[in-house]
């Protein structure tokens, strides 16, 4: 009995340390997995001297034929045969109905998923009809920028429904920005985010109608005539803090929500990728003010310690 209660110590010892080993590697592979997309960024960058559209929007509502900047990185990422067999034009990219791309059914690659979450990489627990087929979901997302107020000479938001939608950061939709336009420098502007955490135990990430689908129309949101409806898959306008569990109607209550949150299942925090392609991993403690100014583009403000 002695040495079963002492084997039982040392297992309850040992058990945490084993826990938080296991967890450092995977947030370092959650690591590798940003470095990677980042450098597929850069490499995109260097052939078309522009990052790609955040979400393009569908001329179809049919066919749904839209997608966002994750398919445009698969060949930097090693998946020029998937990107290849795409049909950018009359195929679907809609998770219900891969229509002219089925390859994108049951497709998964690492470099899209962080280990560290619980959340599948296929889950369908919100919107239940949007990915009958299985497309993979984000669990990294690109930053259209920042929801007002934020300080500074700053503008590029806009209420197009569903939350307020914003271009003022560098993955945007139906708009195209090179790295010249991170005025406030690549180092301070988040490009993309985790977003592999549950919003108040829901799966409220912008995944509708999965992880490869664009913007619900062609309109940027400077278009003169309007910008209304503008659901986006692939990417947030950062209104809310990291790991906030606010969930908000119009805003983060939903997949196709403009407004989701950034967070993970990482201790305290998300890891972030910077315009530079540099990882920081923030903490959701991070002055609010602070994390809005990381996320625009050009504010032009004094960014102090993050």
């Amino acid at each position: 009995m002695v040495v079963i209660a002492i084997i039982a110590i040392l297992i309850a010892l040992l058990l945490p340390a084993v826990q938080q080993a296991r967890e450092a590697a995977r947030r370092t592979q959650c690591k590798n997995n940003l470095k990677q997309i980042g450098l597929s960024l850069h490499n995109y960058h260097d052939t078309y001297d522009t990052f790609p559209i955040g979400a393009r929007g569908m001329t179809d509502w049919a066919m749904k034929n839209s997608a966002n900047w994750r398919s445009a990185v698969l060949p930097y990422l090693d998946q020029a045969p998937i990107y290849n067999q795409l049909n950018f034009e009359t195929g679907n990219f809609a998770g219900n109905s891969f229509a002219g791309n089925e390859v994108l059914i049951d497709f998964q690659m690492a470099a899209f998923i962080c280990p560290s979450s619980s959340i599948g990489p296929f889950d369908n627990s919100e919107n239940t009809w949007s990915n009958t087929q299985r497309g993979l979901n984000h669990h990294y997302v690109g930053i259209q920028g920042a929801a007002p107020p934020i300080p500074g000479p700053q503008s590029g938001w806009r209420d197009c429904g569903h939350g307020w939608s914003c271009n003022n950061g560098l993955l945007v939709a139906n708009q195209n920005f090179k790295i010249k336009d991170a005025k406030d420098g690549s180092s301070n502007t988040m490009i993309v985010a985790e977003q592999s955490g549950f919003t108040n135990d829901r799966v409220l990430y912008a995944n509708y109608y999965s992880g490869w689908h664009g913007a619900r129309h062609v309109n940027p949101i400077t278009n003169p005539g309007g910008c209304g409806d503008l659901w986006q898959a692939g990417t947030t306008c950062v209104r809310f803090a990291i790991n906030s569990d606010v969930i908000q109607t119009g805003a983060t209550d939903t997949r196709y929500r403009n407004n989701t949150v950034i967070n993970s299942e990482h201790v305290g925090g998300a890891q972030v990728l910077m315009a530079d392609g540099s990882i920081h991993f923030l903490s959701e403690n991070i002055d609010f003010g602070t994390l809005k100014l990381l996320c625009a583009k050009r504010d032009r403000q004094t960014v102090g310690e993050w």
